[in-house]
């Protein structure tokens, strides 16, 4: 296995325009394997909807800019470990009909 990030991103093609960006270090079962959708733009580049961690939309020129792009739509997905916010409880409703 190459130690190039981009070797591990790989386009799927769905048609002559389209195609599914795929993390091949993510089992391909696996539902985050999925990182993108992209189309080619009528007027150049490609239009991309991504659809791994963040929703949202983005333009490039070229192959190797969506990919640079999508190694930092990774890297800003990496989770972070935070300590959840407390959820506040009530007392059971038992203890409340007294």
């Amino acid at each position: 296995m190459s130690d190039d990030p981009v070797g591990r991103l790989i386009l799927q093609p769905l048609s002559a325009s389209a195609w599914r960006l795929c993390d091949s270090s993510v089992a391909a079962s696996d539902a985050a394997s999925l990182l993108a959708y992209v189309e080619a733009a009528d007027d150049g580049g490609y239009d991309v909807t991504w659809v791994y961690f963040t929703r949202g939309t983005a333009w490039y020129p070229t192959v190797d800019e969506l990919l640079r792009g999508a190694l930092r739509h990774l890297s800003a997905a990496t989770p972070r470990r935070v300590k959840p916010k407390p959820i506040a409880h009530r007392p059971p409703l038992a203890a409340l009909q007294d």
